[in-house]
């Protein structure tokens, strides 16, 4: 039974696409939150009913996450239009973008006090939603030695975090780390791909 929601379920998210290409996030939270409902109806209840009935309940809560996560993801666009940082919501996580060079001067690992209302505004936006963990993650090119970018990276991402404690986000809710030169999302190769890779992400989880 459980092989068949699956399938059921991969056929549905095929369909959880908006004319452009992008996911449908309230749609997609159904689907996922639908699948992980039924499975676990199949296994507690060992029926049909139960599968039924766990889908049901699980189907609810992932749309409800979904139009949170949507409607976190519209405010944060708007909030940080202009200011160089990017946004991307995967399904089950908000990924806020922030480039080397709209975040920091080069080398440095002190927040640019031009940028520091745009983390206000994330700070914001974390208080106005707060059913949610938040991960910084400091990344870097590939020019210097690994531990000389480890370091930078993990102050990076210990600055972003400090601001956006400093404009009231729960420490408890933060965790921090910097993943140097292993996580580049382009090719070193180029400087203007090494440029892509300088950043630092926070990344936002629904926890219910």
């Amino acid at each position: 039974m459980i092989t068949a929601v699956m399938v059921a379920a991969a056929l549905t998210l095929a369909g959880c696409a908006n004319p452009d290409g992008s996911y449908n996030q309230t749609g997609t939270g159904a689907v996922i939150g639908g699948l992980t409902g039924a499975a676990a109806g199949q296994i507690i209840g060992g029926d049909t009913r139960a599968t039924v009935i766990g889908g049901a309940v699980g189907a609810a809560v992932g749309g409800a996450i979904g139009a949170q996560m949507a409607a976190q993801e519209r405010e944060l666009r708007s909030s940080l239009a202009g200011t160089g940082a990017d946004i991307t919501n995967t399904g089950s996580q908000l990924r806020v973008i922030l480039p080397e060079s709209v975040t920091f001067r080069t080398a440095s690992s002190v927040v640019d006090p031009g940028f520091r209302p745009a983390l206000r505004s994330v700070a914001g936006s974390l208080r106005q939603h707060p059913a949610s963990t938040v991960r910084v993650v400091g990344h870097t090119d590939n020019v210097g030695s690994a531990a000389y970018n480890n370091q930078l990276s993990q102050e990076r991402a210990m600055a972003v975090a400090r601001e956006l404690i400093a404009a009231g986000t729960e420490p408890q809710r933060i965790t921090v780390s910097g993943r140097g030169f292993y996580e580049p999302i382009t090719s070193n190769a180029t400087a203007a791909g090494r440029a892509q890779n300088r950043r630092v992400e926070i990344v936002i989880t629904p926890t219910n």
